[in-house]
């Protein structure tokens, strides 16, 4: 009897332990990897309401770039190596130095 309740107490424990470690960088509002897989290189400036810039971190080596469309509010990454993209960047850099 007090293994069956032994055992029951191991698998209660051992679920919650990997509830908490699935729920861990998630429940704190981190994505432990990279947001963008794609990246857009064709002009789409005028469709464009707002752009955000990730810098690297330690989840993801790279600069990401997701900008929000005006009509659809859908959020697309930019690629940072495209001519255009790179003046956006240059231009949110300078509107942000005091």
């Amino acid at each position: 009897m007090h293994c069956k309740i032994f055992l029951v107490s191991v698998i209660i424990s051992l679920g919650f332990l990997t509830i908490g470690e699935g729920m861990g960088h998630r429940g704190l509002g981190v994505d432990p990897r990279c947001r963008c897989i794609e990246t857009e290189s064709r002009r789409i400036g005028k469709q464009i309401e707002s752009v955000e810039l990730f810098p690297p971190s330690s989840h993801c080596k790279d600069t990401e770039i997701v900008a929000t469309l005006k009509i659809s509010g859908k959020e697309i990454c930019l690629d940072p190596a495209a001519p255009w993209v790179k003046k956006v960047i240059e231009k949110i850099i300078a509107n942000k130095v005091p």
